[in-house]
């Protein structure tokens, strides 16, 4: 725990009112898949598939990197946030958004679809722009809090866009809705989610999995390119050209998966097997959807759907979920730290979230992604693939609630007599 600034902490409740809220989207996902069926993953304009693809990537991976965010800045980045209050606020605007964007989509109302708009983006943009004032002021490394800032140039773009896109569907701007939406979807997936992915693991992998750190002029200049490559892949989508921007996230794509394979095979002490078992998983199956984008038959009616559910059904939350766990568990260790009188000794954070709990976690994720691989292959089997993903997030959240009580439990033996 060397090198983080434990003191600036917020309270744990603070990211954790975010994380937990990841895999209870996760188990709503995959309930809303068994409810749909087929026709949850028979188009990428089918209704009910573009709200499954939200669930999953505002629901899942944006409460995770939202609340990720706001122990890493001030923990490891040294970088407070100003306005705390007002964590509660955009946690419960950018939610209430979800369920009102999944409401509207599902039904084709531009109303509820407006008004989702406005809470989703209204709320990510004053959460980066806090962001982007702590990064201002940190006393951290000057190349991390760079990194973080690209990332959160890429969480600006993607909500720029996600508006533009309900405005195209509603006929407020003229634009071909598939370009919007493409460059929204790219930008979302690499320069939001996998650029902070890589920014925050590339402090947390040696110190929670005993990889070698990455260097970090290869993670800025990784960084910098994607961010000037999905702009200028963004703007020849938007005239027509999509070669550009799927090479751009494809390459960016297998930069990563290397280099996270490469680091974690040359690791001398590795530890958290867990972590490194989903990491790796997680990796591996981005790589594969990556090479699906460029070499995958234009046209196959699924083909979207299919790279989708590689990408964001399987790939991105196995790298999330096990890396949730590590965070939550670091989070009851700090309120234990606190809660406990000083001179007494704090059980260590392996023993509030243990190993096999973990493996169990990871195991119900690779089920459930097994069994969802193969309903969108076969188009058969799409209910139980919904049950499956349901029941592994809802692993996941219990797994969280089993951590909190262990902490709770420690602490009241602790307590003073």
């Amino acid at each position: 725990m060397s090198g983080l600034a434990l003191t600036q902490a917020p309270s744990p409740s603070v990211p954790m009112r975010f994380l937990a809220s990841a895999p209870a989207w996760g188990v709503v996902a995959g309930a809303w898949l068994a409810w749909h069926g087929e026709t949850a993953l028979a188009s990428r304009w089918s209704p009910p598939t573009v709200v499954l693809v939200h669930l999953v990537a505002l629901g899942v991976l944006g409460n995770a990197m939202l609340g990720a965010l706001t122990q890493f800045l001030p923990v490891a980045v040294m970088s407070p946030f100003d306005h705390r209050r007002l964590f509660p606020l955009l946690h419960a605007a950018f939610n209430v958004g979800l369920m009102l964007f999944a409401y509207g989509m599902s039904g084709l109302n531009m109303v509820a679809l407006h008004l989702a708009g406005c809470l989703v983006a209204g709320s990510l943009l004053v959460f980066a722009i806090l962001a982007a004032r702590a990064l201002a002021k940190g006393a951290g490394t000057r190349w991390l809090r760079a990194a973080i800032g690209i990332a959160l140039a890429g969480l600006v773009a993607t909500a720029v866009l996600g508006v533009a896109a309900v405005l195209t569907l509603g006929g407020e701007l003229r634009i071909a809705l598939d370009r919007v939406v493409d460059t929204h979807a790219a930008f979302g997936t690499v320069g939001w989610t996998l650029a902070l992915i890589v920014a925050v693991g590339s402090v947390t992998m040696p110190m929670l999995q005993g990889a070698r750190a990455l260097p970090p002029r290869g993670v800025a200049a990784w960084l910098t390119s994607v961010l000037v490559g999905l702009v200028a892949g963004g703007i020849a989508r938007m005239q027509g050209d999509d070669a550009w921007l799927a090479m751009v996230v494809a390459a960016a794509v297998w930069v990563f998966a290397l280099a996270s394979l490469w680091t974690q095979l040359r690791a001398r002490h590795r530890r958290n097997h867990a972590l490194i078992a989903g990491w790796a998983t997680g990796a591996s199956v981005l790589a594969v959807a990556a090479a699906l984008l460029l070499w995958w038959p234009q046209d196959d009616p699924l083909r979207a759907v299919r790279i989708g559910v590689l990408a964001l059904g399987i790939g991105l939350p196995m790298l999330v979920a096990a890396m949730l766990l590590e965070i939550a568990a670091f989070l009851a260790w700090i309120q234990l730290r606190r809660d406990v009188p000083r001179g007494r000794q704090v059980p260590g954070v392996g023993r509030l979230m243990p190993e096999r709990a973990k493996r169990r976690v990871f195991g119900a994720h690779v089920v459930a992604s097994a069994v969802l691989a193969t309903a969108v292959w076969t188009q058969e089997g799409q209910a139980v693939a919904g049950v499956a993903l349901a029941l592994a997030h809802a692993a996941t959240l219990i797994t969280l609630c089993h951590c909190h009580r262990r902490m709770r439990r420690h602490a009241a033996e602790l307590a003073p007599d």
